[in-house]
């Protein structure tokens, strides 16, 4: 490392990899990404990885969109490919409240020229070997829609930006954000006291962001909540590799194929959120309550045993939990603070972090070369909420209760 560079990207996660690799591509100056563990090591690689490209909220499909575009791209760029599966999703209402959601998605998918057609009980038979066809009132079919294993995504991101001249140094801790006197944003100070020079600082540390800014007296309108889900038994024939994923309101619920499994999400009526001070610096030695998994299918499983009659009995193979860095709008955290010049961040994925990263890290890479925002900022300025202590038990409610009221899965 050099003790200088025009810009550091705190945080080696999907985000962070993606604003990298926008600015980079625009050719933005010295660039230095840094992480405390090793690229796509944390929540990037706990990801259900759906590319679901039709969304209601504004600016979605153009944000998924560039993921998809990024793909392209970098697979061009790096010669290999990323692993893109294109099987499509079915979404499945069998309720006036999740024909109306339908619906809503159908018309947003129309706007934006994406393909998708309703299909009857017998096509979805077709397509989902697994499902009791009887409780699908409607099915919306989008045979464009993919998934990809986000640690692969996120490697790519980090790959295409190094190859485009941005250094990536892992296992490196950053301590602090420097400011001067001013407020100015000046560089990082890492964990050992080294102190690393820049103008620019992009806070993409993800759960661990809100400790990078709280010495700075800002708080960031997020809190990270627990995503999960189980993985069953394989069972090739009923479970097709690449079949379209599924997306069930009724249910709170999603499935995906894996390699002969299914992969079943499933969201409890009271989602669990976590202080960030009680974050460990590696994942995997976090307690994520994994004893409730059990409780929850208990909670859960009548919900979705009208389209999967014997989850019952289905074996569970394995269990994955995450935290989701969750808004109270449900919306992302992008952009830079007055009173910080140099100071931005991309965070609050909101369960959406690998679908719409690309466009995350394109608004960012924007915002910091102050170019024309090819969606609109305001949406997801990280003063939205105003003056806002992520570190209150009332404030991390009201996030963890965005994913309990999500719509879809």
């Amino acid at each position: 490392m050099k003790n200088q560079y025009d810009m550091i990207i705190v945080g080696g996660g999907l985000l962070g990899c993606a604003t990298a690799y926008q600015l980079a591509k625009r050719r933005a100056g010295n660039i230095l990404l840094l992480d405390g563990n090793d690229i796509a090591s944390q929540a990037s690689a706990r990801a259900a990885c759906l590319l679901t490209r039709a969304r209601t909220k504004p600016a979605l499909m153009e944000m998924v969109q560039e993921t998809y575009d990024c793909i392209d791209e970098m697979e061009a760029l790096l010669g290999e490919s990323l692993g893109l599966q294109q099987c499509g999703s079915i979404t499945i209402a069998s309720s006036e409240a999740s024909l109306r959601e339908v619906e809503a998605l159908e018309q947003a998918a129309n706007r934006f020229g994406i393909a998708n057609e309703r299909i009857g009980q017998e096509r979805v038979r077709e397509l989902l070997p697994w499902i009791n066809e009887e409780a699908v009132q409607v099915a919306l079919y989008m045979p464009t829609d993919a998934f990809i294993d986000s640690a692969l995504l996120c490697s790519g991101y980090a790959k295409a930006a190094q190859k485009l001249g941005v250094e990536l140094k892992t296992n490196t801790k950053v301590r602090e954000i420097a400011v001067t006197a001013d407020g100015a944003v000046e560089g990082v100070i890492l964990c050992d006291g080294t102190k690393i020079q820049a103008p620019v600082v992009v806070n993409a540390a993800g759960s661990w962001a809100n400790l990078l800014m709280r010495p700075l007296g800002i708080g960031l309108p997020f809190t990270p909540v627990r995503s999960h889900f189980w993985i069953s038994d394989p069972d090739a024939e009923r479970f097709p590799a690449n079949h379209p994923f599924t997306v069930i309101p009724d249910a709170r619920a999603f499935t995906r194929s894996d390699v002969g499994s299914l992969i079943i999400g499933l969201r409890e009526s009271e989602c669990q959120p976590f202080d960030p001070q009680t974050l460990t610096d590696k994942l995997e030695d976090f307690d994520f309550r994994a004893e409730a998994k059990w409780k929850i299918l208990d909670e859960c499983a009548p919900l979705l045993k009208p389209y999967l009659r014997d989850i019952d009995t289905l074996g569970i193979a394995h269990y994955m939990a995450g935290p989701s860095c969750y808004v109270p709008d449900a919306k992302f955290i992008i952009g830079g603070f007055k009173q910080h010049r140099g100071l931005f961040t991309v965070t609050g994925c909101c369960g959406g972090g690998v679908a719409a990263g690309g466009g995350m890290g394109r608004l960012a890479a924007e915002m910091i070369l102050g170019e024309t925002p090819f969606v609109d900022p305001a949406l997801f300025a990280p003063d939205r909420f105003g003056e806002v202590d992520p570190f209150t038990v009332e404030f991390q409610k009201r996030c963890a209760d965005a994913r309990s009221n999500k719509k879809g899965g």
